[in-house]
C-alpha cells in the first residue's frame, strides 16, 4: 500500500466517524438560573399570547402591550438588557436554546394541566 492510500484512508475514516458523532442524539444542556428565568419569562409570555389555547378553538392570538411585558420581566426578576444578552447567547448556541425551549414547554404544561 502506498503513502498516499494510506493518508486517504485516514482522512476518509476521520471524516466518517465525525459524521457519524453528528448523528448521536444531543442531550439537553444544564440550564442556569438565568436560563430557568428566562425559560419561565417566555413561557408566561406565550400563555398571555394565547398560544397554548391550541389550534382550532377560535381564539385569537393576544400581543401583549409594554407594560404586560414589563410586569413579566420584574415578576421573573430579569432585566431587558439581561433578557438580550440571553438571547444573544441562544443565537449562537442553538443547543442551548433547545434545552430553553424544552424547559418552557414544560412549565406551560404544568401551568395549563387540569386540576383532577
Amino acid at each position: 500500500m502506498k503513502c498516499c492510500d494510506i493518508i486517504r484512508s485516514s482522512c476518509c475514516c476521520i471524516v466518517l466517524c465525525y459524521a457519524l458523532a453528528g448523528c448521536v442524539e444531543q442531550k439537553s444542556l444544564a440550564l442556569d438560573k438565568d436560563d430557568v428565568r428566562v425559560a419561565a419569562f417566555y413561557a408566561d409570555y406565550l400563555l398571555i399570547s394565547g398560544v397554548s389555547s391550541g389550534v382550532g378553538t377560535g381564539r385569537d392570538l393576544a400581543l401583549p402591550d409594554s407594560a404586560d411585558i414589563n410586569e413579566l420581566l420584574v415578576r421573573h426578576e430579569l432585566t431587558r438588557e439581561g433578557l438580550n444578552r440571553k438571547i444573544e447567547v441562544y443565537k449562537r448556541n442553538p443547543y442551548l436554546w433547545r434545552s430553553v425551549l424544552q424547559k418552557v414547554r414544560l412549565v406551560i404544561r404544568k401551568k395549563t394541566v387540569p386540576l383532577q
